[in-house]
């Protein structure tokens, strides 16, 4: 069989799919929301918000859940196109890490492709259309004889130069409408983001069927109909849409045949090469009609427990409460109709009769008392694999995980492209057989949209998924681009990352940041507290060292003053502000003692100087003492002294150069004039704990820091807002955000990045150093000791709090990390640079090579056996 004749759907137009059967389905994607880390009662949440829109809907539903193959390598060849578009420095170098990237993954053990699952919802939008309909027979049949007259009235009926089977625009019109309004209901039903589908994608949904993988299908905004219009007996003008039969049969691009009575086979020309695929479709022929949840989300189980794709459809009917209660009412005569017939023959009837008729009474009960509808299901589970053989093992693998849940399957005999037609959009249910009569509460305790994708699925590679061993892209400026298709939680350009040292942070970080510049073609500025990256000036793997610029401010004497904050702060009342908050630090000075007044004026004198800097303040509070004015009392000039003798002994201090700019000074000035900018402070002392008195060099290394950030800001500022990306790595953040104003500076970064194009990069050990979730996109937790903090960590992920949550983020792996992106799902990844060179440029232990050569050989010839 090559072509289906009789296909299903006869148009689509948006998101609508049109029926050959005159039913009008409308198709939205669910983006899915993560599950595993809830507790019970967060996992109650999504069930409940399902059970309360399937009780008040009225339509029939259709539900698919589709895997698709997520091919390592293709993805990297639509990031190669991405940047062969683009016009940035790091271009050529950029496309040579990519093409390696994609040979070394090809010729390395790494799983090339997985599944990724995305959820579809279709809900047919004319409830006189549903399978079921109330009344009798007899009433159910004069209602089809009057819609049917209703029907001759059509302008399709009566217009000249239209056709029955024409489809009018502004019957289009109005149910697009009435999508529009079901994708606001809808949207808080599935506690994730939901969106109508494109033309494209409604039609890519149509042709996945014949597909082999998924992967080779291309989106592609084809015509299903063409326009026409007719006019009726009074003059009155109707444009419609005229159906193209052709339009379907093209979308059948593969050839299909009954390999036997169970099993389909595909074959297809795919790359200039006849592939073929064998595939059978599995039904649910009883099931547990109770509903219990948590505990009966295999729908959910399906992905996280296998690992070969299985796409499921589920045709749910409705059913209203008084069409139900009838039913069961009815299948209770049928029993006592057995047992009447049985008592003739003096006979017991079988206890599974008596057992099924106890079961239809409950249920009626349970209808009677919650007044819910039901809904007729068709469950068909779509199994594929290259041969025969492995067909049969994931069959039977499907069969033993789904029967762990009570669900009995079976591979219908003969009816294989019945089931084929299911998963079309528009179709309708082909056979009589094997439907489920279900309660809401068993259809909302399937999970249906919960997910295990993580990331952006473009962009670059940052890892795999720990469990299932799945690819994770990102794409650092995606949550600022507001594309239609992409429906994220968090809007901010900004990322955490977190954890305990020596854990993968550093090793991370620098990925990110090198990797934005390599493939996005981001301006990246890193603020290197420690120096951690002094070799970078020899260049990296992939970058040149022309293209990397690493300065060691207090290396030269040209770097006097440069750190002033009046020279690093975007305007002058910035500037006063931050100065006022880095010297009142410096000395100790509270907002009621007489020293803070004398600093604030000094200040104030400053900011109109011509050549402003903190040399303008220290000269005028020396003015001020020298020239002791009359209505100065002496406690005033007394604080006074003590407070220009704390800055002259400051001044001192040799990082205090960067930071106590003077007049007439020839400073270096802060510039970015290579795609990856690296800022260390030579010989800066940061306080390791909070705790205990911090010394003076330490705190004018945290003043520093602040006054380094206030050039960042203005960085943001400097390049282009929109065309540039730029990236800011801000290591030891915690010691910028004790300040008060160093935490402004970092407010702003993160709440006006997105704005500005800009990345900012939070790096620190402890969950407590965060407190506002709301301004960071991405989130990512290296291991975690102390339970205290791995529960601070969970709050700020919005996760809950319970010992399995705890314990994960206790028990992480070098290089391990919970990762939240930017649509609220977690997942725990283990960070992969791939490249072994990337990995030794990044990282920041102690040991080299040899070290390690040397360590791996004394384990290979260590063993604990006997001891």
């Amino acid at each position: 069989m090559k072509q289906l004749a009789d296909f299903p759907t006869k148009h689509i137009e948006g998101n609508l799919a049109f029926g050959r059967d005159d039913t009008v389905w409308a198709y939205f994607e669910v983006e899915g929301f993560g599950y595993d880390f809830r507790d019970n009662e967060q996992k109650k949440a999504p069930f409940v918000n399902q059970m309360a829109f399937l009780t008040k809907n009225q339509f029939d539903l259709h539900f698919l859940t589709i895997p698709f193959q997520t091919d390592t390598t293709k993805i990297i060849d639509q990031t190669i196109k991405e940047v062969k578009r683009k016009d940035f420095e790091l271009k050529p170098y950029g496309l040579k890490y990519l093409e390696a990237l994609k040979k070394a993954i090809l010729q390395s053990s790494i799983k090339k492709d997985s599944s990724q699952y995305h959820s579809y919802i279709g809900i047919q939008l004319d409830p006189k259309k549903n399978k079921y309909q109330d009344g009798n027979q007899a009433t159910q049949m004069l209602s089809t004889i009057k819609r049917f007259l209703e029907g001759l009235n059509s302008p399709v009926y009566k217009a000249v130069g239209l056709d029955p089977y024409d489809i009018l625009k502004s019957e289009i019109e109005a149910y697009m409408d009435q999508a529009k309004t079901l994708e606001t209901e809808i949207s808080s039903t599935f506690s994730s983001p939901v969106r109508a589908l494109s033309a494209a994608e409604t039609l890519f949904l149509t042709e996945y069927s014949f597909s082999i993988s998924g992967s080779e299908i291309e989106f592609k905004n084809r015509q299903t109909g063409t326009e026409v219009e007719g006019t009726d007996h009074n003059g009155n003008s109707y444009q419609a849409i005229r159906p193209d039969k052709k339009a379907f049969y093209n979308l059948q691009t593969a050839e299909v045949e009954e390999y036997d009575h169970k099993t389909l086979r595909l074959r297809k020309l795919v790359d200039n090469e006849i592939k073929e695929q064998f595939v059978q479709y599995l039904v649910i022929d009883s099931m547990d009609s109770v509903n219990y949840h948590p505990g009966f989300e295999w729908l959910y189980r399906i992905q996280t427990d296998l690992k070969f794709p299985v796409a499921v459809s589920i045709r749910a009917f409705h059913k209203s409460n008084k069409s139900i209660r009838k039913d069961l009412s009815n299948v209770q005569l049928e029993y006592q109709d057995q047992k009447k017939e049985a008592a003739k023959v003096k006979a017991r009837v079988d206890k599974s009769v008596e057992s099924s008729e106890r079961g239809a009474i409950q249920m009626e009960e349970v209808f009677k008392k919650n007044g819910h509808p039901a809904y007729n299901c068709s469950f068909v589970l779509r199994i594929t694999a290259a041969t025969i053989q492995e067909l049969k093992e994931r069959v039977e693998k499907v069969r033993t995980e789904l029967g762990k849940k009570g669900i009995t399957l079976q591979t219908p005999y003969g009816d294989s492209i019945a089931y084929f037609m299911e998963f079309i959009p528009g179709a309708r249910r082909y056979t009589t057989d094997y439907f489920q009569t279900v309660s809401p509460g068993v259809l909302a305790s399937l999970m249906f949209g919960a997910t295990t994708n993580i990331g952006d699925n473009r962009g670059f590679l940052i890892g795999f998924t720990k469990k299932l061993k799945k690819p994770v892209f990102i794409q650092p400026d995606l949550a600022a681009k507001a594309y239609e298709n992409v429906k994220n939680i968090f809007d901010s350009l900004s990322v955490m990352v977190a954890g305990e040292t020596g854990k993968g942070k550093s090793v991370f970080m620098n990925l990110f940041a090198v990797l934005s510049a390599l493939i996005v073609g981001s301006q990246v500025l890193i603020i290197d507290p420690k120096g951690d990256r002094k070799e970078w000036k020899n260049g990296l793997p992939f970058i040149p060292k022309q293209f990397i610029s690493i300065w060691t401010l207090g290396e030269s004497e040209a770097d006097a003053g440069c750190l002033d904050p009046f020279r690093t702060s975007t305007d002058i009342g910035e500037a006063k502000d931050i100065c006022m908050d880095i010297l009142t630090y410096l000395t100790n000075v509270d907002l009621d003692d007489d020293r803070y007044s004398l600093l604030s004026d000094a200040i104030e004198v400053a900011g109109d100087h011509h050549d402003p800097c903190i040399g303008v303040v220290i000269n005028e509070l020396r003015n001020i003492y020298e020239n002791k004015p009359d209505y100065m009392s002496d406690e005033r000039h007394r604080a006074l002294e003590r407070l220009l003798g704390t800055l002259e002994s400051l001044k001192k201090d040799q990082l205090a150069a960067l930071l106590f700019g003077e007049v007439g000074q020839d400073y270096r000035t802060l510039s970015v004039d290579k795609p990856i900018q690296v800022l260390m402070v030579q010989n800066l002392q940061l306080p390791e704990d909070k705790k205990g008195k911090i010394r003076a060099p330490q705190k004018i290394s945290e003043a520093l820091l602040i006054s380094i950030t206030a050039f960042t800001k203005q960085y943001m500022f400097k390049l282009d807002r929109k065309g540039k990306h730029k990236l800011i790595l801000q290591d030891e953040a915690k010691a910028i955000e004790k300040s008060e104003m160093g935490a402004e500076l970092i407010d702003f970064i993160e709440r006006k990045g997105r704005h500005y194009n800009t990345t900012l990069l939070k790096g620190t050990q402890r969950a407590t150093d965060y407190d506002d979730a709301t301004n960071i996109g991405m989130k990512l937790c290296f291991q975690l000791y102390q339970g205290t903090e791995a529960e601070n960590m969970l709050k700020f992920y919005n996760l809950p709090i319970t010992p399995n949550n705890v314990n994960t983020l206790q028990t992480l792996r070098r290089g391990e990390a919970l990762f939240q992106d930017i649509y609220g799902r977690s997942a725990v990844i283990q960070v992969n640079t791939i490249f072994d060179e990337l990995l030794n440029a990044f990282d920041s232990s102690t040991a080299d090579e040899k070290e390690r050569e040397w360590e791996r050989e004394r384990e290979r010839q260590t063993t604990t056996v006997g001891v």
